[in-house]
Formats: C-alpha cells, structure tokens, sequence
C-alpha cells in the first residue's frame, strides 16, 4: 500500500509541476479484473484472475495528445496440484510501470475514445511452495511493449470517467532453468482528475 500511496503523491507532483495551463495535467486511479494467460495442463486449481490496479499521471500536449506514467499492478494467479505425493502451490504476482502515448479521438459530446501504446517496465515474480514451504521462488524484470485501448466520459471541465483494457507481457521462469512469457491484462474502471 506503501508504494500506492508513493506512486500517487508522486504522479500528482509530477502533473502539477509539468502543466503551466489549466486541464492540461491529470492523474487517476482505476480498478478492476486483471487476468494471466496461462497453461495450467495438470494442474487441480488454476486461479487465473485476480483484482489489479492502476495508477497515472499525464501531461496533455493538445487536446489528442498526450503523454502518461503509469503503474500497474496485475494482482496474482495461484495454482495448485499434487505430485509425487507432495501439494504444490504456486502464486505469480506481476507489477508493471509503464510510459505511454495516450491518444485520443473524440467520438460524441463529452465521450473519447483512448489508444495508449508504450513500453512497460514489468516485474514477476512467482513463488513455489510444497505443503506450505517455499520451495524456489524466482522474480524477473523484462521490458515489454504496453497497449491500452478505452473510453473516457468527461463528466465536469477536470473530472471524467474512464473505462479501459491495459495488456502487456510478464517474463516468467519456466521451472527448468527458462524463460517463457505471458500476456496479463487489466480490465479497469476509474476516475481522471485535471489539473
């Protein structure tokens, strides 16, 4: 929560010290179901969804431009099976931070459509338990291309609602020493705040 709340104080700062005209800087928060792209073949339980997070700031160049910083937090995905007698479990938990081009195309009075494409810092880490002790844990960092498709409803001059799908891609270690990837998205709901 710690991190939430610098995150926050810190992309309001940030806003408030990049904009020197009225609505041209924001920040909001938006939540909702994030979910992990997963092969769960053998598994008994495969949790691929959670609740995740999102926070950003942005700086608004004109009217359909404009630039973002975002973090994001996909939640987790547990699985569990049995092997060789022993029950396994398994939680991945994957974090994103995000710098973006948001774009926006205006569809009705007071209704924007949003495409945000930029790179993602992401960071995954997965821990690997047999009858509750941690067994191996492994955490990777990776830089992976971040897409955001939304819709955003002005509802005053500063403040709107926003509805949105953010997807990138998590490095995972593979349990023999690899790597594979795996996309994870966050389907949000929120609130803007224009400065």
């Amino acid at each position: 929560m710690k991190k939430y709340i610098a995150f926050g104080v810190a992309a309001t700062l940030w806003a408030t010290l990049a904009g020197t005209a009225a609505a041209e800087s924001y920040v909001g928060l938006s939540a909702g179901p994030s979910s992990y792209k997963l092969n769960c073949a053998g598994l008994s339980r495969c949790d691929k969804s959670d609740v995740g997070v999102k926070f950003f700031g942005g700086y608004r160049y004109n009217p359909m431009i404009a630039g973002e910083l975002a973090y994001i937090d996909f939640g987790r995905s547990v699985s569990s099976g049995t092997q060789d007698g022993f029950q396994l479990e398994g939680t991945l938990r994957s974090r994103a931070l995000a710098a973006n081009v948001a774009l926006r195309l205006p569809l009705a009075k007071d209704l924007n459509g949003i495409a945000r494409l930029g790179l993602a810092r992401v960071r995954s880490s997965l821990d690997q338990r047999a009858d509750g002790m941690v067994i191996a844990s492994d955490a990777r960092t990776s830089i992976q291309p971040y897409l955001g498709l939304g819709l955003q409803y002005a509802l005053h001059k500063n403040v709107s609602l926003d509805v949105g799908l953010d997807m990138t891609r998590a490095k995972l270690g593979n349990g023999s020493g690899g790597t594979t990837t795996s996309a994870v998205r966050l389907a949000n709901a929120g609130v803007t705040y224009g400065f």
